[in-house]
């Protein structure tokens, strides 16, 4: 039984197209990184046949190269923090799903319990109800009892007899 929260995340999901931003992502790394280690390349060159200083081109083909260098494990860390917090969607929202589920499955199954008892707790609560009834009815008594018995004792001081 799934629910409509559960059916959205789960059709979102789509394995060729996962597979296909996996493969994209490498692919624009190697060729931004193979862009800027040719613009090094003709940096160098351009320093080796003087037409750029050669102070100027040694640090603009330094710099290029670990640029070059250096683009990959960034953008690699970028792709493994986009799949990280796509997949912590997801979860969250299918814990959330579960969750509502648990919920209503809970009251569900405390309702069924409480319907089930219910002529059970009719019977104790009305059962209560007489006995209570018959314990006041007994403390009447009692009281009536004592009131008489005091009146016999109080008519005896005095002397009257019946």
């Amino acid at each position: 039984m799934m629910t409509c929260i559960q059916q959205d995340v789960l059709s979102n999901y789509d394995p060729m197209t996962e597979e296909q931003n996996m493969k994209t992502s490498p692919k624009q790394t190697i060729v931004s990184s193979g862009c800027i280690h040719v613009g090094a390349l003709t940096s160098g060159v351009c320093t080796a046949l003087e037409v750029l200083d050669l102070t100027m081109g040694c640090i603009s083909t330094s710099m290029l190269v670990y640029l070059g260098i250096a683009i990959t494990p960034y953008q690699n860390k970028q792709t493994v923090s986009k799949v990280k917090s796509a997949w912590e969607e997801c979860s969250q929202a299918l814990v959330e799903s579960m969750d509502v589920m648990h919920r209503k499955e809970m009251a569900r199954i405390q309702r069924r319990i409480m319907d089930g008892v219910a002529p059970y707790t009719r019977y104790v609560k009305t059962e209560k109800e007489r006995v209570e009834g018959l314990m006041r009815l007994c403390d009447d008594c009692q009281l009536v009892a004592h009131s008489t018995l005091y009146a016999l004792c109080q008519d005896r001081r005095i002397g009257m007899t019946y």
